[in-house]
């Protein structure tokens, strides 16, 4: 078909040997090569490894077609995306670590075909995971009613158009451990236009960086301090009460209200905030789930 949209598949490393994911990062890249798109391009994007990964890497790639391999140091792993993006020259990129795949050998032609069909500034999909034993599980929980509590669905089973990306100034890497949440937050709130496609689009074996909760809920809740700073009813919240919020895995009801109320905030984020809402009513009138957990 014609004019069908063009797709960069990013994926940012570091010292993959001393971390013991040289097997997983073959694994990642044998998977791209079973997609049997021509047109399919690997920005991988290295933060100066000095344990033997660069050269391992030139020699796994070497005669891969529209493979794009540069090493520098970075500030970390997302600023390896931002650089790896800033290489790229799809309509739209996929982010990929290297210990993660891709959840079937035609996933990308199909989402290429629902690209093309709908125009969309992201499309995203579910997260599939896998055990040491081969068992798979299929995360059920993605789509946007949840943004304004957690990620709607995983970094990488979501494809963004390049031009949205770069719109956005890429991932702000003030944010270590949750700058893709910090993302997609900002691009669901200024209006861009996503749509869910049903099917998994990655497979994962271990969370890597965002495994560490303490990091993360420090993170969500300096995204989300700057976030709601117009609104009254954030007025004094501090960062521990932001944090808490992410631990408890509900908002404050007079916030949750103001923002379904907001006829200028986007559709998608009122209708989370009314998902927020009744969340926290619910929680609400439960006080033995008012301190923590689900």
């Amino acid at each position: 078909m014609p004019g069908l949209p063009s797709i960069s598949v990013v994926t940012a490393t570091f010292n993959l040997i001393e971390a013991g994911r040289e097997d997983a990062f073959r694994r990642a890249v044998d998977c791209l090569q079973e997609q049997g798109l021509t047109d399919l391009e690997h920005v991988i994007q290295d933060g100066g490894s000095d344990d033997g990964t660069q050269e391992m890497i030139r020699q796994v790639t070497a005669d891969l077609p529209r493979t794009v391999f540069a090493s520098e140091p970075d500030e970390g792993l997302y600023d390896g995306m931002n650089r790896a993006v800033a290489r790229a020259t799809g309509d739209y990129v996929l982010f990929l670590n290297s210990d993660d795949a891709l959840a079937s050998g035609d996933v990308l032609k199909a989402m290429q075909a629902e690209l093309h069909k709908h125009r969309p500034d992201y499309a995203y999909g579910a997260t599939a995971s896998q055990d040491s034993q081969g068992r798979e599980t299929v995360a059920r929980r993605t789509g946007l009613r949840a943004v304004l509590q957690r990620m709607p669905f995983c970094h990488n089973s979501v494809l963004i158009r390049r031009s949205v990306f770069n719109a956005l100034g890429g991932h702000d890497t003030a944010f270590r451990v949750a700058a893709d949440y910090d993302l997609v937050l900002r691009m669901v709130s200024g209006g861009y236009d996503g749509v869910r496609v049903d099917r998994p689009v990655s497979l994962f074996w271990t969370r890597g960086v965002s495994g560490d909760d303490d990091r993360v809920a420090q993170d969500y809740a300096r995204i989300w301090q700057r976030y709601f700073a117009n609104r009254r009813a954030a007025a004094g919240l501090t960062l521990e009460e932001y944090k808490r919020f992410y631990i408890r895995g509900h908002m404050p009801l007079n916030l949750m209200f103001e923002v379904m109320t907001d006829k200028n905030a986007p559709l998608a984020i009122r209708h989370s905030a009314r998902h927020g809402f009744s969340k926290s009513l619910r929680r609400a009138l439960q006080p033995w789930r008012r301190y923590g957990g689900e």
